[in-house]
């Protein structure tokens, strides 16, 4: 009968260091269990959008009156400069297309630029005493098309 031996390779060391690094393997699995879960159920922190910015989202109105509310309300202490608005009649239907009554007071006035348009600023009163409303209007205005470009309400101080 042939001698039966064991290889050499297939030779183990004593089963105590196995079970050491099996233990310690399951404990490293333990851990970072209890460190991802946590960290996976927990939303993401509030970032601003990392997008590149758009027209949309920028907030600068085009179309604003590039004058200070300053510089607007000192046309309340000059002659109003109409320029194609200067005929009555004209400048009545522009007003009744704005919504206001033809024969309204304009305070102050000017022709100036918007956004590359040429523009005719009106200086109006308001609903209050001491409040006005700057409205530009696109110097074709009439009563079928105000050609309002922007408005805004100021407060004489």
């Amino acid at each position: 009968m042939a001698d039966v031996h064991e290889p050499g390779h297939a030779a183990r060391p004593p089963g105590w260091p196995r079970r050491w690094v099996a233990a310690a393997g399951l404990a490293a699995i333990v851990v970072a269990a209890l460190v991802a879960v946590p960290a996976l159920l927990r939303p993401p922190p509030d970032r601003a959008p990392r997008a590149l910015t758009t027209i949309e989202q920028i907030t600068v109105d085009p179309l604003a009156i590039p004058l200070s509310a300053t510089e607007i309300l000192a046309l309340l202490d000059r002659p109003a400069d109409l320029g194609p608005l200067s005929d009555p009649r004209r400048r009545s239907a522009c007003l009744a297309a704005l919504g206001y009554p033809g024969g309204s007071a304009i305070r102050g006035a000017r022709e100036l630029t918007i956004a590359g348009r040429p523009a005719v600023l009106l200086l109006l009163d308001g609903e209050e005493p001491g409040r006005y409303a700057a409205i530009a209007v696109a110097p074709s205005c009439n009563a079928a098309d105000s050609g309002q470009l922007t408005q805004t309400a100021l407060r004489r101080p």
